[in-house]
């Protein structure tokens, strides 16, 4: 561990013994992390002899939390809101860097595929949704998708990615998160996918497991 001119060598730094109630703070701020006495001492004697700043070594605590942050995955005993204020002060998170980047990826290709045909309702001209099938241009529709949609990029991709990273229930089917109407769901089909869909939606003796909206009174 380095800091000013000085070099600590072979200071070990642990987590996860000890979560005192009575200094808590966030993880990435040290919480939940211990550091062996003699090596303590050593800095403290460092600084009473003017040798380095005790800034510069509470800097140098706090970059060998950086470091093992990731690797031992503290952010996973964060508080939702400590990560978060972690990942936007650091510019990024494990989180933000993992798997959930390719399902919030994976959420803005099908978006992007839905809109497309939300847009061109005279080639899908019919919709389906959790409840049932509607006529693409039913008010029910566009009630349920969101008036504008565009790709984020840049800055705007960097927001939403993080919040969608940040408030996405992993064990869920990762349809409930913070902003989730501002992404198309509804699917809209020709009308060759709209007869598929409703084959596949009747049971074997003809009874039918879906609505038809009862506003636009779709015809297939």
């Amino acid at each position: 561990m380095c800091f000013g001119d000085h070099t600590f060598d072979t200071v070990h730094l642990s987590y996860r013994d000890h979560f005192p109630e009575n200094r808590p703070r966030g993880i990435a701020e040290g919480w939940g992390f211990a550091i062996e006495l003699p090596a303590v001492l050593d800095m403290l004697d460092a600084v009473a002899a003017g040798q380095v700043q005790a800034a510069d070594a509470r800097a140098a605590l706090l970059e060998g939390v950086a470091q093992l942050y990731g690797p031992l995955r503290c952010f996973e005993d964060e508080d939702e809101d400590d990560q978060l204020a972690v990942c936007r002060a650091r510019g990024g998170c494990p989180l933000c860097q993992g798997e959930r980047k390719g399902w919030f990826d994976g959420l803005l290709d099908s978006a992007d595929r839905q809109w497309a045909r939300f847009t061109a309702p005279e080639e899908y001209p019919f919709t389906a949704g959790q409840n049932g099938i509607h006529e693409t241009t039913c008010s029910v529709v566009a009630h349920h998708n969101p008036a504008t949609y565009a790709r984020p990029a840049g800055p705007a991709y960097v927001k939403a990615l993080r919040r969608y990273v940040h408030s996405v229930d992993p064990h869920s089917d990762r349809s409930d998160f913070d902003g989730d109407q501002d992404y198309p769901r509804m699917h809209s089909m020709t009308t060759e996918e709209a007869h598929q869909w409703i084959s596949k939606n009747t049971g074997p003796k003809g009874g039918r497991n879906y609505k038809r909206c009862a506003r636009c009174s779709p015809v297939v």
